[in-house]
């Protein structure tokens, strides 16, 4: 995980540094057009942070990846949905306890220079964006266990695993190579509800009722 961290510091700098030249060209001739509407579609990676575990365990930093479809209505507001992957590693009593994440949501995007700002194309852009969906939370070794112990599931709403609601509340800064592409840094946060044990998911300690996790993630949207 030290060499995603640091490979993620590496992105904010070289987006902030990007970022920067592009503010300092924003009087220039600027043929990009970043309020485009219509569709876009994103592909993110970086690290997953947070993760409620039992008193007994430590959580570390794990991978996260997202994906989105999208739609803008005009040059301010779209819709998205959004697929989420994250790892969790959940360390106690020298046992490493893994498990995965995998959630669907729909959001509201705003761009929020174009709806505060003045309305002229620029080379960067803050969108912020806000939606619910569900996750289910998976660990291999506890589905072994329950099946060679003859333990029911404990949850059966859609999978046969824990499932979680969640609410999703995030900022992506963005950096216009062209009117089809872009680098995003996108940050958001996951409250989440109903979680029903705790990430060290083998020690069956219940979770509370509100949970929360944050995936810091860099990648690339197309517009086609």
């Amino acid at each position: 995980m030290k060499k995603t961290a640091i490979l993620l510091l590496l992105s904010v700098i070289a987006f902030s540094a990007v970022a920067q030249s592009g503010r300092e060209n924003s009087n220039s001739n600027n043929s990009v057009n970043w309020h485009k509407t219509g569709l876009f579609l994103d592909l993110n990676a970086g690290a997953r942070y947070l993760g409620e575990t039992s008193a007994i365990a430590e959580m570390s930093a794990g991978q996260s990846f997202n994906a989105g479809l999208g739609y803008y209505f005009n040059d301010i507001i779209g819709v998205k949905g959004r697929l989420d992957y994250n790892q969790f590693k959940a360390t106690y009593n020298g046992v490493i306890d893994r498990s995965f994440s995998v959630g669907a949501s729909a959001e509201v995007m705003l761009r929020l220079i174009q709806l505060l700002g003045e309305k002229k194309s620029r080379k960067f852009s803050l969108n912020f964006h806000a939606g619910a969906g569900l996750t289910t939370l998976r660990n291999p070794s506890f589905i072994d266990f329950r099946k060679e112990n003859g333990i029911a599931d404990s949850e059966k709403f859609i999978t046969n695993q824990d499932d979680i609601g969640h609410i999703i509340l995030g900022l992506t800064p963005q950096f216009h190579l062209n009117q089809k592409w872009s680098i995003n840094l996108d940050v958001s946060h996951f409250t989440q509800f109903s979680q029903g044990v705790t990430y060290d998911t083998d020690n069956l300690i219940s979770s509370k009722n509100v949970t929360g996790i944050i995936s810091t993630t860099v990648g690339l949207t197309f517009r086609p």
